[in-house]
């Protein structure tokens, strides 16, 4: 129990100075909690036995992503017209990281000779499908950005990670297939994810609908709070308990705790009343400290499989290709899919540059694939901890660079508050010509811009 909290306690405190530290260089703060994880890694605090009894941290944070991402699903800028465009973009993006990633990685572990090296390559393009909101939509809140560009941001991000946990399940099905053949048919491998992503959808509606009577219902906040956290945490264990209990009857239907979250989250942000829209933000904060272990989590194991792995250099090459492939296919992909679907110029030209941020999702589901495959031993094993040893590096570089290709992708397409007026000439002129004594100022001329310093929930 000492040795418990110990770890808890310097995680936390650890994560909160490597996070202000790299906010103050306008890094995204999840970098810093991955960093402390190094950090206790290395000094074994962390070790894989205090990993393994934190592994509950996973769950429980991936829920919470997944509620605020369905969050990010509901926004007013969205009508259904402009929602099926979106989808199509989503589709084509997403698809073009599944396939150029796979592809990629598959003809390098085919030339080492790396054991099932098909399997491991289509759960890295699965995987490298997902994408960051929250860094993402750092950079728009803090710039004030608006356009067309961002009012489609947040819902081909939040839409990507669905793509992810879909593509992800069945991937880890047909994975499993290939190195247990005994024990899964190929139905099974066809359906059993189906019925999977269908019981999420199911439990995130069901525990949406029962959330919402009493949301609108109770005038004291701190009980709703208290009901929330319940609620999410109720979630994520009851579909732990049904995916064990699955497990121990030879099924392989996992249904996906971040799926049903994501519907969860999604159901109270299209019922809840305005007056109580800022609850969910409060559990978000209050959750935070959830979030943030299970990146110091993911850091010490990284931390672990560069100080004992013998596959470093494949590590390396392979987040090499992962990177590289993944944001060529974003970019263009993007930009393909908009220009089939009609898209404005600016989202055809600039979309795909917003969508290289890469974190807690990605992560979560490359923690999944490790623990499902580590469980199995052998070459499984060593296929489980080189799919997470990659994209946590990968997250590492992407978590320095998206963030800029956001604010650049954004300014270019003139949605950053300073390059706004370039685009409306209309206004610009009707403000030279007013006449001063008639109309004051308005308070928006003399808005302070400055960004708020306090460090941000970066948690998706």
């Amino acid at each position: 129990m000492e040795l418990f909290l110990l770890t808890i306690g310097a995680a936390l405190v650890l994560a909160y100075i490597g996070a202000s530290v790299l906010k103050k260089l306008g890094i995204p703060q999840t970098l810093g909690f991955m960093l402390a994880g190094v950090v206790l890694g290395l000094t074994s605090i962390l070790t894989e036995q205090s990993i393994h009894d934190l592994r509950f941290f996973v769950a429980l944070a991936l829920g919470l992503i997944g509620y605020n991402i369905g969050h990010e699903l509901r926004s007013p800028n969205l009508e259904g017209g402009r929602i099926r465009r979106l989808v199509v973009i989503v589709i084509l993006e997403a698809m073009a990281a599944f396939i150029v990633v796979t592809i990629l990685t598959y003809v390098l572990l085919s030339l080492v000779a790396f054991p099932f090296a098909l399997p491991t390559a289509i759960l890295f393009g699965a995987v490298a499908s997902a994408t960051a909101p929250a860094a993402t939509a750092d950079v728009v809140w803090e710039c004030d950005c608006e356009g067309p560009v961002t009012s489609s941001l947040m819902f081909v991000l939040a839409a990507d990670d669905i793509a992810a946990v879909i593509l992800t399940n069945s991937a880890i099905a047909f994975a499993l297939w290939v190195y247990l053949p005994d024990s899964l048919t190929i139905p099974s491998v066809l359906i059993e994810p189906v019925i999977g992503i269908f019981g999420s959808i199911v439990f995130g509606i069901i525990f949406g609908l029962i959330f919402i009577f009493p949301l609108n219902k109770e005038k004291d906040r701190g009980k709703l709070l208290e009901l929330e956290i319940g609620m999410v945490i109720l979630l994520i264990g009851v579909i732990e308990f049904i995916n064990t209990y699955l497990d121990s009857l030879g099924f392989y239907i996992r249904i996906s705790d971040i799926f049903a979250a994501m519907v969860f989250g999604y159901i109270v942000k299209s019922r809840i009343n305005r007056d109580k829209e800022q609850v969910p933000e409060l559990l978000e904060r209050v959750m935070a400290p959830v979030v943030m272990i299970f990146f110091v989590m993911v850091g010490g194991r990284m931390a672990q499989l560069l100080s004992t792995s013998e596959t470093i250099l494949l590590i390396a090459l392979t987040a090499a290709l992962y990177l590289g492939g993944r944001t060529i296919a974003k970019y263009f992909g993007a930009a393909f899919g908009a220009r089939i679907v009609n898209e404005s110029p600016a989202i055809q030209k600039h979309l795909g540059g917003c969508l290289l941020c890469q974190a807690g999702v990605a992560l979560g589901l490359s923690f999944i694939i490790e623990e499902t495959f580590v469980a199995l031993g052998g070459d499984a094993q060593i296929m489980g901890m080189l799919i997470l040893g990659v994209v946590a590096l990968s997250t590492m570089v992407l978590e320095m660079i998206g963030p800029m290709s956001v604010k650049r992708s954004l300014r270019a397409a003139g949605e950053l508050p300073e390059d706004r007026v370039l685009f409306e000439p209309d206004e610009v002129q009707l403000f030279d010509v007013v006449d001063s004594r008639t109309c004051p100022p308005s308070d928006d001329t003399t808005r302070n811009s400055s960004l708020d310093d306090e460090p941000d929930s970066d948690i998706r």
